[in-house]
């Protein structure tokens, strides 16, 4: 989960002293801070960290090392990054930071896939913000939307199974005219989290589809070179982001209907 993350607040100090932990691979280091409470889960997110190193390689390398900090409950990972009425919200990401939930306390209960895959979501959001960071210590001045951002660590972590289809979505958009999935209202985010996550695979999906794993590459250095998000994505796919927004929509999300059977992008690895 990512939404502003120059919003994100330091969460409050836990009355007890944090421990800590070293999750370390080629060119790759996450600083974890937990509970004695959340020590059975160490295991579990260490081996959620390591897999995700693997996932993302495919986009960059990391610059600067993640702090992860496992929070105690729901309530605590809300008032951490000031977003009540988000039952669904389990992690925050940072081009330096995670914040993650303890899988102890998420409802329903979170199997070892789960984990794995929400750990690789973040990671991939914070390796997005450290690719397109324009210099130290200085962010990029423009956002991805939303849909990139959310769809790129779907796709990357595996999630395509947690997310509707193309069909689903269609009858989604037919019992709500007028509603963007791409561009979300606030509280249209805040409710059909479904729908729109969904979107926004999809819509990856279909750029990947385009341009490949490459094209995506060269989006994220034209940005940390300065770009806009816009102007870098049509200089490295040919195409408007606007009309390719609207013909996501106008397919239903549907990489056949938008590209015909058999179709594949340039580039990729």
């Amino acid at each position: 989960m990512l939404l502003a993350c120059a919003t994100a607040r330091t969460p409050s100090t836990p009355r007890e002293t944090p421990l800590a932990a070293r999750v370390a691979a080629p060119g790759l280091l996450f600083e974890v801070q937990y509970t004695r409470a959340d020590a059975a889960e160490l295991p579990r997110i260490e081996r959620g960290l390591l897999a995700a190193e693997a996932r993302v390689a495919r986009w960059g390398s990391f610059r600067e090392s993640i702090a992860v900090r496992v929070l105690p409950d729901h309530a605590s990972l809300e008032d951490a990054v000031d977003r009540p009425g988000y039952p669904w919200l389990r992690a925050w990401a940072c081009g330096d930071q995670v914040l993650l939930q303890s899988p102890r306390t998420w409802s329903p209960s979170a199997d070892d896939d789960e984990v794995t895959q929400l750990i690789a979501h973040e990671v991939t959001h914070a390796l997005m913000y450290q690719l397109i960071q324009a210099g130290e210590p200085v962010w990029s001045a423009e956002e991805p939307p939303l849909w990139f951002r959310e769809g790129m660590a779907s796709v990357t972590a595996g999630q395509g199974r947690r997310r509707l289809s193309a069909g689903e979505l269609m009858q989604w958009s037919l019992g709500h005219p007028g509603e963007d999935l791409l561009r979300p209202l606030p509280e249209l985010y805040r409710t059909e989290k479904d729908a729109v996550y969904s979107a926004a695979h999809r819509t990856f999906e279909l750029l990947l589809r385009m341009a490949g794993d490459a094209g995506v590459r060269v989006m994220l250095r034209r940005m940390s070179a300065g770009a806009s998000f816009a102007d870098a994505f049509r200089s490295s796919t040919g195409q408007g982001l606007a009309d390719f927004e609207r013909e996501a929509i106008r397919s239903g999300f549907d990489p056949e209907a938008l590209y015909g059977v058999g179709t594949t992008g340039a580039g990729g690895n």
